[in-house]
């Protein structure tokens, strides 16, 4: 007969606690006494822990499968958090504290552990592409409950790999690579920093990731970077103030850091960067002087040297110019409103030009004679060789009305 009584007891128990799992409201008081007398007689474990558990297991088996299923998956994560909650609730109400530990381990064993490949593949792509924060940090906190970090870091690594890839492969978006490059790493360091809590392996596994699929496409990413500044670097760039330009710098050259053909660079970069400054079409030499700077961080001085020669080229071409149109030889051979300015440049500095030969007129030939001759009375044993192709001339004209 008390066999009898007993049995019925934990039946009407775990009817009524699968009753409040679904939903339903239920006396917990009635619970919580007939689980403490069931702790007085000391058979709690045997008697109603057992059958508990049991009955547990097969609750959460059954939902996890069929939930997931019907979820989407930011939604199936919330409500495992939530069976989580409720559980530890369970606890702390009616029952005894040392069922806390193998009860959660059931439900994260049923409702996460058997499917953390399923809910991977199902949704994890779509939130990193909709950039929902909320449900990545849920991802990461409970699949570290269940020791799944590494199934979801190989996931992360696959996704900027493949997004990556259709930025830097595609041919037809060119001109908005660099500026598609910008916006995915924001995104990334932003999911990395708020829902991965800036765990160290996952940084490492993004930087790597993007180092790896930046490099697919050889030279091309180099060549894009090197427009993109020289972009933002021209005189006629409207619209961002200098903080704005410095800070855009400082995510150009993270961009920047992960390319590998740093040469490709290095010669296009080189070759606009002599155009600005030849041609007065620079928009701001503070702004020029921080992105060598930053150049130099990145690259050492084998780079940065040369760019910085290039500027004290032209400063000291202006000092030259200055002390030549003020020398006598100047005065004497002035022909005409012929304005001659001349950047004395050194070879090692500049981009390589083709050398071309070209019919000068009269009176610009003998300007530049008059100069190679001052030039080379102030600093002897120096050679001077003309490149006509990098020269440009503005004519003035009055037309009679």
């Amino acid at each position: 007969h008390y066999a009898e009584v007993q049995q019925k007891t934990v039946e009407g128990l775990l009817m009524l606690i699968s009753k409040e799992r679904d939903g339903d409201t239920v006396n917990r008081l009635l619970i919580q006494k007939l689980v403490r007398m069931f702790l007085a007689l000391q058979t709690y474990k045997d008697t109603f822990e057992a059958p508990f558990m049991s009955r547990s297991r097969e609750y959460y088996a059954k939902e996890g499968q069929g939930l997931l299923h019907k979820l989407q998956v930011g939604w199936y994560l919330a409500h495992v958090e939530k069976r989580l909650s409720e559980e530890s609730d369970r606890v702390l109400h009616y029952l005894d504290a040392g069922t806390r530990r193998p009860l959660i381990a059931v439900v994260e064993q049923y409702l996460l552990q058997e499917h953390v490949t399923k809910i991977l593949e199902k949704g994890f792509a779509f939130l990193m592409e909709q950039n929902m924060l909320d449900d990545l940090a849920r991802i990461y906190r409970l699949f570290g409950l269940v020791g799944a970090h590494n199934q979801l870091r190989a996931n992360f690594q696959d996704f900027v790999k493949k997004t990556g890839l259709s930025i830097v492969m595609d041919e037809e978006k060119d001109s908005t690579m660099v500026v598609d490059l910008l916006a995915f790493k924001a995104k990334l360091d932003q999911i990395w920093e708020r829902a991965f809590l800036k765990n160290d392996v996952f940084g490492y596994t993004l930087r790597d990731s993007f180092e790896n699929f930046i490099n697919k496409r050889k030279n091309k990413p180099a060549e894009l970077i090197a427009k993109f500044l020289d972009g933002k670097l021209r005189s006629g760039n409207k619209g961002e103030t200098e903080e704005e330009i410095e800070d855009l710098m400082d995510r150009v050259m993270v961009i920047f850091r992960f390319v590998s053909s740093k040469d490709v660079f290095e010669a296009f970069y080189k070759k606009d960067l002599a155009k600005r400054l030849l041609l007065g079409k620079s928009a701001s030499s503070d702004a020029e002087k921080s992105i060598i700077s930053k150049l130099k961080a990145e690259c050492g001085t084998q780079l940065s040297g040369k760019l910085e020669g290039m500027f004290k080229d032209i400063d000291l071409s202006r000092d030259i110019m200055s002390s030549f149109r003020q020398s006598k030889e100047s005065r004497d051979q002035r022909m005409g409103d012929v304005d001659l300015n001349v950047f004395v440049l050194t070879t090692g500095y500049w981009p390589t030009y083709p050398s071309c030969e070209i019919q000068m007129p009269v009176e610009l030939s003998l300007h530049q004679e008059v100069f190679k001759s001052f030039y080379l009375s102030k600093h002897q044993g120096r050679r001077l060789i003309w490149q006509p192709s990098l020269a440009h001339c503005i004519l003035k004209a009055n037309f009679p009305s």
